[in-house]
């Protein structure tokens, strides 16, 4: 029977883009394919010698224990020069080490995210053929040719980076560069896969010349090698892909030849067929299909094609039970529900038949395209059962989609099923997919992502990259060892810099060990003492409250983690750490005062009298006292609090603020007169003082001194335009005596520069009212509500308060 243009086939015509994916894991899938198992080829197919390496070639040596030893000789010096030249050293290698873990795994983003790091640290050609690498696999062929090129110019010889730059220029269709590059690597390091991708580029040339050289290249493999049927399924891919179908079909008989149970080379030896006989199927071409089934019942693409041949004849009991092996297989692809789906409407089973069918286009997500947009015929079998069962309002949209498909379709011939399974080659399909997957699909998906690349692998990437389970126990032992590494080289660096004083740094780094190995000694204490430094008081919090239960007698780290706290407005927290420092914390020019405080913000005013009192006698700055004098303001001793501010203008009489802060503590006492004095006092210090007029200017609001004031506000907003106080005061004043529209002015401007403060809302919603503006008003008056819930303690204004 034909094969129709939306068969599981039809794609071996174009589908030619992912080849170079397979050519760059074809060394791990004849490993795969030969590997003896309950499935695969006998022991003996095995045994083949590896494609012949230069002479004199020797395994890489690991560079990384003689950069560990310079660095920890280094440390020693305390040279801070040296520990950082060793250190970077030492992360470029780990970096590449760890990208190189991430590729194998498939995680091709965060791979090229470590090689760029590494790349930052040391300018190696290796490091750039890592990344050239990836981003082969993530689509991204230009770039991969810009990094083949930089790590060419470094070492002019590099094999590798001839073998991506050949694999880049095949991605774009330029096989004669491919060629030039090819036969490079081929000359400096003949191994199978670079032989083989010159092979395939030279079919690709379309040429005589370019055929014969390819035969004879292949012709080379086999005699370096050893000849086996996995070998020729390799070069009847090669000759499909190139339309050279007798070629092909002459490659696979070879190897059925050679040994009847090469994985798949029935099944490709029967698509080829097919292709031959203008894709109509025949009993000799169907019991290709059935030989690999009897070969290896468990095979994926073996029983999807025959299930769908099956399908295609009407034999749909056959048929089912293929196609319900292949979901088994892999349920992940959308092929073999459909086929289910259309075999059970055919036989009535309408409620299969649409169960089949959802779980298909479920699976087909945003890939429509896939199979000539074959997923049309799910659509129209789905939108006929709606209909069907009295549904058409549901039906309408998936028929319309099934036409919108239909024409789409008429311009594409690609068919990613046959694409799929031309990608396997002599392997198990299930460990091809995984590699498919992870290795392109999944890492291009990945690409438009952030990703984090000291984030431990996703399971998920891990289980579907194709590696055997030894492999993966490997990777992750690896992978554990040289985070240590990386934890201990940041901790040595942040270290060094810290020494110098460069703090900024010092916490960047000791942040970037954390997340690479938070068990690293000492690191959490370095974290928050760096962290403390930079006043990044948060993050010190969050590491110093775990170190100092470890060592509760450090009274170094117990005064940053109090202060800390402290400063994130924590009083609580600051208390409780403070208070264990006793008499040593109320004579410290810090701690004494952020204890006090924040017994008083907690409302414990009697031990914070005591703290406080303490503190005050032990010699502070004239600085210091006007904060004791605040201190004792926000806790209602305004007697204290005049004469801490006085001791501070005895040691400093020129410290205007004492005189600021000295008129607000008698303004709060309700002695006018006296704060008139200290704010007088100020201005004579400082006549552009805008707070001290500020100040003034409320006094003699209190006084019914209308005319004063509205006159003392204004000088303030005449040099000072952004003091939200004054536009405050000079805004209620106006609207008290009925200059709405000018009150209006000032009170806008003063929201602009208190937005956060409740009260100059709920004024401005009182301005809007008398403008008859309500919506205006209404917005004011629920932003008043919002802020007043949060900051109850300003319900009443105390318009003095400086910033």
């Amino acid at each position: 029977m034909a094969v129709t243009s939306d068969s599981p086939s039809c794609a071996l015509r174009a589908h030619r883009g992912p080849r170079v994916r397979r050519l760059a894991i074809l060394s791990l899938l004849l490993v795969l394919a030969d590997s003896a198992s309950s499935q695969s080829p006998s022991p003996a197919q095995t045994s083949q010698q590896p494609f012949a390496k230069p002479s004199g070639s020797r395994s890489p040596v690991d560079e990384l224990p003689n950069r560990l030893r310079a660095a920890a000789a280094a440390r020693d010096t305390g040279d801070p020069a040296a520990v950082t030249r060793t250190n970077f050293q030492v992360l470029a290698l780990a970096f590449r080490k760890l990208a190189n873990i991430r590729s194998t795994e498939g995680a091709f983003p965060r791979a090229a995210d470590l090689y760029k790091r590494s790349l930052s640290l040391e300018d190696a050609a290796e490091t750039h053929v890592g990344l050239a690498s990836c981003y082969l696999y993530m689509n991204r062929p230009d770039d991969s040719l810009v990094e083949a090129s930089k790590a060419l110019l470094i070492d002019p010889n590099n094999a590798r980076a001839f073998n991506i730059q050949g694999k880049a220029w095949m991605k774009k269709r330029d096989y004669r560069k491919a060629v030039e590059s090819l036969e490079r690597v081929v000359q400096i390091q003949p191994e199978f896969e670079p032989a083989y991708a010159l092979g395939v580029s030279l079919l690709d040339l379309k040429d005589p010349e370019g055929k014969k050289k390819a035969a004879q290249v292949f012709d080379n493999i086999v005699a370096s090698m050893g000849d086996s049927g996995s070998l020729h399924v390799f070069f009847g891919h090669a000759y499909r892909d190139a339309e050279m179908q007798d070629d092909a079909i002459r490659e696979l008989q070879k190897a059925v030849a050679l040994e009847t149970r090469t994985p798949h080379a029935h099944y490709f030896l029967g698509l080829a067929l097919l292709w031959k006989n203008e894709w109509t199927d025949t009993p000799e071409i169907r019991q290709e299909f059935v030989t690999e089934i009897n070969n290896y019942p468990k095979d994926f693409l073996a029983n999807y094609f025959l299930g769908y041949l099956d399908s295609n004849d009407r034999r749909y009991d056959e048929a089912n039970v293929h196609l319900k092996i292949a979901t088994e297989l892999d349920p992940s692809w959308p092929e073999p529900w459909l086929f289910l789906g259309l075999n059970a409407y055919s036989q009535g089973d309408l409620a299969h038949s649409e169960a089949y069918l959802r779980k298909c286009i479920e699976l087909t997500g945003t890939d429509e395209s896939r199979g000539n947009y074959q997923i049309r015929r799910a659509y129209i079998t789905l939108g006929r059962i709606l209909t069907a069962g009295g549904r058409a309002d549901q039906a309408a949209p998936y028929l319309d989609k099934a036409r919108e498909f239909q024409k789409q379709s008429l311009a594409e011939a690609q068919q990613q099923v046959a694409g799929k399974a031309s990608e396997e080659g002599s392997v198990s399909p299930a460990a091809v997919v995984a590699l498919l997957n992870s290795q392109e699909d999944h890492a291009i998906g990945l690409s438009s992502q952030p990703v984090d690349p000291t984030a431990p692998l996703d399971p998920s990437v891990l289980a579907h990259s194709g590696l055997s389970e030894e492999t993966k126990k490997a990777a992750v032992t690896e992978e554990n060892r040289l985070r240590l590494i990386l934890g201990s080289s940041f901790n040595d660096l942040a270290t060094s810099e810290a020494i110098l004083r460069d703090y900024p740094s010092a916490l960047s780094h000791f942040q970037e060990a954390e997340r690479w190995h938070p068990a690293v000694p000492g690191l959490l204490r370095n974290l928050g003492v760096a962290a403390f430094r930079v006043q990044n008081y948060q993050e010190c919090v969050r590491a110093l409250s775990q170190v100092l239960p470890t060592d509760p007698s450090n009274s170094a780290l117990r005064a940053m983690l109090g202060s800390a706290y402290f400063a994130l407005d924590k009083y609580r927290e600051a208390a409780e750490t403070i208070a264990p420092l006793g008499q040593r914390a109320m004579q410290d020019s810090t701690l004494g005062y952020a204890w006090a405080a924040s017994l008083s913000r907690l409302g414990e005013l009697a031990q914070a009298t005591q703290v406080l009192e303490q503190y005050e006698n032990s010699g502070l700055s004239p600085d210091a006292l006007v904060l004791v004098g605040q201190l004792w303001t926000d806790m209602g001793d305004y007697s204290r609090a005049v004469q801490s501010f006085h001791r501070a203008l005895d040691r400093e009489p020129a410290l205007e603020r004492a005189h600021y802060f000295a008129g607000l503590a008698q303004l709060r006492w309700e002695h006018d007169n006296e704060a008139i004095e200290e704010f007088t006092a100020a201005l004579n210090l400082n006549p552009d003082d805008a707070d001290a007029k500020v100040g003034l200017g409320y006094i003699y609001m209190q006084q019914a001194k209308q005319s004063e004031a509205i006159e003392l506000f204004r000088s303030v907003i005449a040099t000072h335009p952004d003091n939200g106080n004054a536009q405050y005061q000079l805004g209620k004043l106006l609207l008290d005596s009925g200059k709405v529209q000018e009150a209006v002015t000032h009170l806008e401007a003063a929201v602009r520069a208190l937005p956060q403060t409740d009260y100059v809302h709920y004024q401005l919603q009182s301005a809007y009212r008398k403008e008859s503006r309500a919506a205006d008003a209404d917005r004011e008056l629920q932003i008043y509500r919002g802020l007043k819930a949060k900051n109850r303690e300003l319900t009443v204004p105390h318009p003095m308060g400086r910033p």
